[in-house]
This record gives structure tokens, C-alpha cells and sequence, in this order.
């Protein structure tokens, strides 16, 4: 836990040097608050797992010790020295008793719940993972945006440096009548010259934007955002040719995080449906008990028929079936989980379709930028 503390306070803190965008990135996974609130659920089902393998070993056991005074007794059923309404010769007493149930048969429900909550744990892994990649996604798409706006900044001051000479020749030409400029020349560049300043106010209002918007990413302050100072991509990466072969689908399908979570919800839910279905069969159980209590100013009783609660070793096992007689309450969950299991087919099969949209509009963006 220590340990865990000072690495996270050690990314808390703002960086020595600029940064780079591998170094960003790893920020961001590190410290997105996107990140970390799909992290505490992938936490959270881990936590209902360990709940879903507890209930198969002793889900009820309990031990409880007791201690007072109690009064004296001597003698037997047949005759006494003492009276049960007195509180006299008063003395010490404690008691221990111990009562386990464990589930012998279940029709599989434990095994399934324990299936469903294993399946819940790598979806909530798979989010953890998908999350990570879209906000990394937006720190590459931010980063390259400030580097594209300071470089887009950077030509405008070379072409308003450039605008300047040409405004002392057009006025030098003007002025010696040599007849190369007319007056309609200097009006133009002054037209250009204000589309120059509209551009760059843009450029200098999306530099900001995205600083602040990498600044939310890495939860680091818009002030101590220092990036690294990088070309720009000269040549990008080779697209897939076109249209793109069923290859280039299939892998999407099989590294997108989101679908494969999916996947894994399904197994959940389909183990909640034969868990409920389960749960409306007898269960069988084992439950076992044993208790002891001892007053030494009472004389202990061997009699089977006579019990005395000061004075007491008992100990038992028995088999047990237990049957939960609301039909119409489980049919009704078993209908709703079915439902929902229903719900998630419908979904699965619609994120299948929209992955080769999804693929087919992600490279047509690219080859129509790259023009």
C-alpha cells in the first residue's frame, strides 16, 4: 500500500522536462479519472467474486460465548437442596455455542454464481483496458492538435513577417508611379492580412483549447503543461488497401476491448440465468452444532430428559433439504434476467455490425485527411 501511494504521488507530481507523447500517454493511463473509476469497479467485481466463492464453504457459522453469574443448584429431579426462586450462593458460568450449515447440493447454483462473478471480473478488466485506450486515444489526437496549432501559429508569424516587406514594396512602388503596383494590389493584402489575423486567432484559441483539454487527461495544471517541442509526422502510416479485406475486420473483433467485454457479460448472465433457475430446486445441506456451558456451584444432570442450560454438552450433525416456496416471485427474476440476457445478445451482435462501419469510417477519415 505504501509503495502503491508513493508511485501515485510520484505521477501526481508536475514534471521535471516537457513532455513527450509516450510519456503523456502513460500518464493518462496512469491517472485518468476515467481510468480509475472503471479501475474501483474492476475492484469491486473482484470483491463480489471472492463473495461468490465465500458462499460454498460454511456460508452460515457462527460461535457464541456467553458469561454471568447463575445460581446455585444441588440435587436432582427427585430431590433438592435449593429453590429456583432464589438468587443465593451465587456464582460463575460460560457458555459456548457453535452452528455451521454447509450447502451439499445446489444444482449447480454455487458453481454458477461463481462462473457469473469470475465472467463479471474480466468484462470489468476488458472496460478497464477499453477506457484506457480511448483516453490515450484523445491524449494522441490533443497532443498532435497543440503541435499542429504552434506550427500553424509558426507559419502565420513567418507570412505576417512577409506581408510587412510586401506592404514596403507595394508603398515604395506606389510611391515611384513605375507603374508594377496599382492601388487595388495594396487592398488585397490588406484583405489577406485580416484573414491571416482570423486564422490565427483560431489557432491560438485551439492551442489553448487542447492544452487544457490534455491538462483534464493527465490532471495536471494548464499552467505546468510544458510539452515537448516535435515535428510533425512527415509520412504517416500505410493504410490498408481498398476496400479493406475481411482480415482487417476479423482482427478488430478480436482486439476491441468493448466487444470483448461483451462477450464476457454474456457468460455472466447466462450463469445468472442457470443460477435463478437452480435456486428453484430443493437444496440439500449439512448443518452441525455444539454447545457446552459449565457453573461449578450447580450439580450437573445426566438424566437425558432433564436440561439445564448452566450445565450443558450437547453436540449434533444432521442432513437437511430446503425448499423456497415463492414460485411466483423467482419465475418473475428468472424472467427478468432472461430478459436482460436478451438485451445483451441484441447488443453484442449490434457492436459486431457497427465494428466494420466503425473500421471502414475510421480509414476513410484517414485517406480524406491525408489528401
Amino acid at each position: 500500500m505504501f509503495l502503491t501511494a508513493l508511485v501515485a504521488t510520484f505521477l501526481a507530481l508536475p514534471p521535471c522536462e516537457r513532455l513527450d507523447l509516450p510519456t503523456a500517454r502513460a500518464l493518462a493511463a496512469a491517472q485518468s479519472d476515467e481510468v480509475e473509476i472503471r479501475r474501483a469497479e474492476w475492484i469491486s467485481a473482484k470483491a463480489d467474486e471472492s463473495l461468490a466463492k465465500a458462499v460454498g464453504i460454511l456460508p452460515l457459522a457462527t460461535l457464541t460465548l456467553i458469561g454471568g453469574p447463575a445460581p446455585a443448584a444441588h440435587g436432582n429431579i427427585v430431590s433438592s437442596t435449593n429453590s429456583n426462586r432464589s438468587l443465593r450462593d451465587l456464582g460463575p458460568f460460560g457458555r459456548v455455542d457453535i452452528n455451521v450449515i454447509q450447502p451439499l447440493w445446489t444444482w449447480g447454483q454455487i458453481a454458477d454464481a461463481k462462473e457469473a462473478a469470475k465472467a463479471g471480473v474480466n468484462a470489468r478488466k476488458l472496460l478497464v483496458e477499453d477506457v484506457s485506450q480511448s483516453v490515450q486515444l484523445r491524449v494522441v489526437q490533443t497532443y498532435w492538435g497543440a503541435a499542429l496549432a504552434k506550427r500553424l501559429l509558426s507559419i502565420a508569424n513567418d507570412v505576417d513577417k512577409a506581408l510587412v516587406q510586401v506592404e514596403q514594396k507595394i508603398k515604395e512602388s506606389l510611391q515611384a508611379k513605375d507603374g508594377d503596383i496599382s492601388p487595388e494590389d495594396r487592398y488585397r493584402v490588406a484583405i489577406y492580412r485580416s484573414e491571416l489575423l482570423q486564422r490565427k486567432a483560431e489557432a491560438e484559441k485551439g492551442l489553448h483549447l487542447t492544452r487544457v483539454a490534455l491538462s483534464a487527461l493527465l490532471t495536471i495544471p494548464e499552467h505546468l503543461l510544458a510539452l515537448k517541442e516535435e515535428a510533425l509526422p512527415a509520412d504517416p502510416a500505410p493504410l490498408p488497401a481498398q476496400p479493406l479485406p475481411l482480415q482487417v475486420v476479423e482482427l478488430a473483433h478480436r482486439q476491441r476491448p468493448d466487444l470483448l467485454a461483451l462477450d464476457q457479460a454474456l457468460i455472466a448472465k447466462d450463469a445468472q440465468v442457470r443460477a435463478m433457475r437452480a435456486s428453484r430446486l430443493p437444496q440439500f445441506f449439512l448443518a452441525g452444532t455444539f454447545a457446552y456451558s459449565l457453573a461449578p456451584n450447580r450439580d450437573i444432570q445426566y438424566n437425558p430428559w432433564i436440561r439445564d442450560d448452566f450445565n450443558l454438552l450437547t453436540a449434533g450433525a444432521v442432513l437437511g433439504l430446503r425448499q423456497n416456496l415463492s414460485f411466483p416471485l423467482m419465475n418473475a427474476q428468472l424472467e427478468k434476467v432472461e430478459a436482460e440476457l436478451e438485451v445483451l445478445k441484441r447488443q453484442r451482435e449490434g457492436a459486431s455490425r457497427g465494428i466494420g462501419v466503425q473500421v471502414e469510417s475510421a480509414v476513410a477519415d484517414v485517406v480524406a485527411a491525408e489528401a
